[in-house]
């Protein structure tokens, strides 16, 4: 995607291609925590950590540890966005 009316389509699930809303997962089955870690001027990191469980209420699958660098500009939107993840081992 580029730019960001394409994107908001595919939040959307407006866009041509079905766009990502209809690749969301389903309620219940996943749980995030993140917060603010850095910022300096327009850049900001932010960490935490993704779970997913195999159906509503149900145990968990799989657990990503996420670390996201954002770049706003002078309007506060974001203008870069790169995620990096790791699937946590399992126990």
């Amino acid at each position: 995607m580029l730019g960001r009316a394409e994107l908001v389509r595919s939040w959307l699930g407006e866009a041509s291609d079905g766009g990502a809303a209809a690749d969301r997962d389903k309620p219940g089955t996943y749980d995030a925590a993140y917060r603010a870690v850095a910022v300096d001027g327009d850049v900001a990191v932010a960490t935490g950590s993704s779970t997913y469980l195999s159906g509503p209420g149900g145990p968990v699958e799989e657990i990503f540890d996420n670390c996201f660098v954002m770049r706003f500009d002078s309007a506060g939107r974001c203008r870069e966005f790169t995620e990096w993840y790791v699937r946590r081992p399992r126990a």
